[in-house]
């Protein structure tokens, strides 16, 4: 896909703690004479202790004028804006590879959603893309089984009680919250700060 205009700041980030490293480009996925859209390109190693484990991959922009908050999330259908609860995946895996690498458009417009994609990365100069992943270690996966049961257990005593919930009836909730909770042990960092790349078409002399 990348045949010209490659732009690459390669900005890698390692935690020695989970040896677990991210890095990004900028580049034009087009053609010489159709360069468009400016895009940017994620990859990451994972720590050998957490290759196969089931876990989930995150790729995130973060707003130079809000520093430490999120502004959106690249998800499966594009970038996805954030404001409070949980991170959106990109990726969920029952068995995470050693090594990961995504590419995506730069949208047109900060908002994201349905702007589509731009020609240049100008609106996005000085922010900050950062990727990592999460995993559910086996003590995590042991704890799950422990609250299963519990609330197995307890489930006609809180139903009784008017106290049971759905979100008790599965795991899935708790489990995501693990996985996203085990990405602060040095699993993420920033892969790129976003610099000025422009994939405008070449003008056209007329000969």
């Amino acid at each position: 896909m990348l045949k010209s205009s490659v732009l690459t700041l390669l900005l890698a980030h390692g935690m020695a703690a989970m040896a677990q490293t991210v890095s990004g480009n900028v580049f034009c996925a087009g053609t010489l004479f159709d360069p468009s859209p400016a895009s940017v390109s994620i990859s990451g190693t994972v720590a050998a202790s957490d290759v196969g484990l089931p876990g989930a991959i995150w790729v995130g922009i973060e707003d130079p004028g809000a520093p430490g908050m999120p502004a959106a999330f690249l998800t499966p259908i594009g970038w996805v804006a954030w404001t409070t609860g949980g991170f959106p995946t990109y990726v969920e895996t029952p068995a995470i590879g050693s090594t990961f690498s995504y590419s995506a458009c730069i949208p047109a417009s900060p908002a994201g959603g349905d702007s589509g994609c731009a020609a240049t990365s100008a609106d996005f100069v000085g922010w900050k893309i950062y990727a990592g992943y999460g995993v559910l270690t086996p003590e995590n996966q042991a704890l799950i089984g422990r609250r299963r049961a519990s609330l197995d257990l307890a489930k006609p005593w809180l139903q009784q009680k008017g106290k049971w919930r759905a979100v008790y009836e599965d795991d899935t909730a708790f489990r995501n919250a693990l996985i996203q909770k085990s990405a602060n042990d040095g699993r993420w960092g920033e892969a790129l700060t976003i610099p000025f790349i422009s994939c405008t078409p070449p003008e056209s002399g007329g000969q």
